[in-house]
This record gives C-alpha cells, structure tokens and sequence, in this order.
C-alpha cells in the first residue's frame, strides 16, 4: 500500500488513541492510564482525583492548604521509611542518585512546544483578519460553548467534568471508532459547505469594491 492510500485511510484528525513515533514515553504512559490498558492504576488515578475534588470542594480544604498536607505527609513517610531501613539493615542511609531531567528530551519538547505556539499564532493571526472563515467559526462556537458552560457550572465543577471526560471519552472513543468517525465525517462534510456558502457570498460581496479601486488606479 503506497504512502498516499495509508493517508486517505487515516483520519482527518489526531488519532489520540495510538502513540506516535514521536511521543515521549510519559505521553504513552498517560494514554495508557486514559484508556485503561491497566485497569487497576487507571482506577487508583481516577479515585485519587475524585478525591481531591471532594476535599477541595466539600471538605474546606484550600488547594495550597491540601497541597502543603500531602507534600509534608510524603516528606515525613519517605524519611522515616529511609531510616528505618537504614536501621534494619545497618548500611546507612541509602546513597540513590537524584531524578534528573533528560536535557535532550527538554529541548525536543521546547522546539515542540514553540512550534505548536509559532503555528497557534500564525493561525490565529489569519482568523483576526478575515483570511479564514472556518477557524473564525470554530472560535465563535467554541467561545459561545464556553460562554454558556460557565454560565451553568463553577471552575471546581468543570475540572471534575474535564477528568471524567478524559477517563471516559478517549476508552469509548477507542471502542466505536468506526461509528464515531463516521458521524464526525458527516457533520465536517456539512460544516464545510455552509462555510463555503458563506466564504463566496463574502467574495461576492468584496468583488465590486476591488472593481472600485482598479478603476481609480487607472
């Protein structure tokens, strides 16, 4: 199968649900907790969040407040287990070397990240000023969706729906991809002749002010 076929198969969107030759390998250990490739840590996570909302929600716990308990709690657990086992095994305190950063994997992910921001902006840039009507109208639609999902729901609430989404949406996703991508398929297909509808009547419209100008020149 030629490069071109493997394209056309291939969605029109980022397939989040495999990992690419690019990714890191902490990527690949989040999509694995999404997707639930191992039940048991996917539910431990999962728990662990619904429990930090509840105590940051229900349970007069502050975020810094709740932060600062768990970090002492960690401080406290991790040097009494070292020096207990110092103790039980009589070779001192252990001697582990400090996690560091891979510096080649921080400058990847750096270009990474300006390149997606380089991108972002000249995107952006061309929605300001009219040369792309369709990213104009994501970015209505996407600030109205938010507009009225603030009006309905506090910040706290929004993060609890972002997390179960994120549990939920991606497995469900993975499980009825060809039904999903059918359907999203349909509804892009119509988007995209409404804006087309809507991009020529806007050239119809500029047409006879660029008729205007040229007659001036002459």
């Amino acid at each position: 199968m030629s490069a071109d076929a493997k394209k056309e198969d291939e969605p029109f969107y980022a397939d989040f649900t495999t990992t690419k030759k690019g990714d890191t390998a902490a990527m690949g250990k989040v999509w694995e907790v999404l997707l639930w490739k191992d039940p048991m840590w996917s539910g431990i996570y999962l728990a662990l969040a619904l429990v930090w909302f509840y105590l940051t929600t229900f349970g007069g716990y502050t975020l810094i407040g709740l932060t600062s308990v768990i970090t002492l709690v960690h401080l406290v657990v991790s040097i009494l287990t070292s020096i207990l086992s110092a103790w039980r095994e009589g070779d001192g305190l252990p001697d582990k070397e400090a996690p560091q950063f891979d510096l080649a994997a921080v400058s990847r992910a750096a270009g990474s990240a300006a390149g997606l921001i380089n991108a972002l902006a000249a995107w952006y840039w061309g929605v300001l000023h009219g040369r792309d009507l369709a990213g104009a109208a994501k970015v209505v639609g996407g600030l109205c969706a938010t507009y009225v999902v603030g009006g309905w729901f506090d910040a706290y609430t929004i993060l609890l729906l972002a997390v179960l989404a994120a549990f939920s949406l991606p497995v469900a996703y993975d499980k009825n991809r060809a039904v999903v991508d059918a359907q999203v398929a349909k509804l892009k297909a119509s988007l995209d002749q409404a804006i087309e509808k809507v991009s020529a009547q806007v050239n119809k419209g500029a047409k006879p002010a660029d008729k205007k100008e040229d007659k001036k020149d002459e």
